[in-house]
């Protein structure tokens, strides 16, 4: 059996961020490979002006491709529709019947998964990897770990993240306003971006 993480997101653009937590993922749970999946249409994310989706995955398949441990994922955005996790873990433990999938989350979306679409589906289908960012409470944290062992049977771990202190809107708002955002990102993907005129307007 292998073990398999997903990490999930708008990749609005993707950034070391990102990359940084997968990585960690990686190497503290001993992950075979990890996932990396850009969402289709986010319900949940629905009034953000962004680019289309092949934009968005083609910024994803920059940041990794010297990476061999890394892949990335079209499904969602193939799906079509709006994007729920809970079908992308079922679709997910379909694709790989025989390993164990770890769902990949920041302790803001982990507090937020109660409300999302049918979280039980995902609880279910999954162990979710959460880490929390400097200006979250490790309090709050742990007091949703526990609400979804209790009412989900949830199996939640705790990575230990370095924190870093890079979000995908401050880099669209560097860019709109036209000041640097080298090292903040992949090199290939900070071109992708110049070369496009991405976020200029944002």
């Amino acid at each position: 059996m292998k073990k398999i993480g997903i990490l999930g997101g708008t990749f609005n653009p993707i950034h070391f961020g990102h990359l940084i937590i997968a990585e960690q993922a990686l190497s503290e749970f001993a992950l075979d490979r990890m996932i990396i999946m850009p969402s289709g249409n986010s319900y949940l994310k629905k009034d953000m002006k962004m680019p289309e989706a092949a934009v968005r995955l083609e910024m994803v398949r920059l940041a990794v491709s010297d990476n061999p441990f890394f892949s990335v994922s079209d499904m969602e955005i193939r799906r079509g529709g709006n994007t729920y996790t809970a079908d992308t873990i079922e679709e997910l433990n379909s694709t790989f019947p025989d390993d164990a999938l770890f769902f990949i989350t920041g302790a803001d979306a982990l507090h937020e998964m109660k409300n999302w679409v049918t979280p039980e589906r995902i609880f279910s289908g999954c162990t979710v990897i959460t880490s929390v960012r400097n200006n979250e409470s490790p309090d709050v944290l742990y007091r949703d770990i526990d609400f979804y062992k209790e009412h989900f049977d949830a199996k939640i771990e705790v990575l230990h993240t370095t924190n870093i202190d890079i979000s995908s809107s401050m880099i669209r708002e560097l860019i709109n306003k036209s000041r640097s955002v080298r090292y903040y990102l992949p090199e290939e993907v900070r071109k992708y971006i110049m070369d496009n005129h991405l976020y200029e307007q944002y």
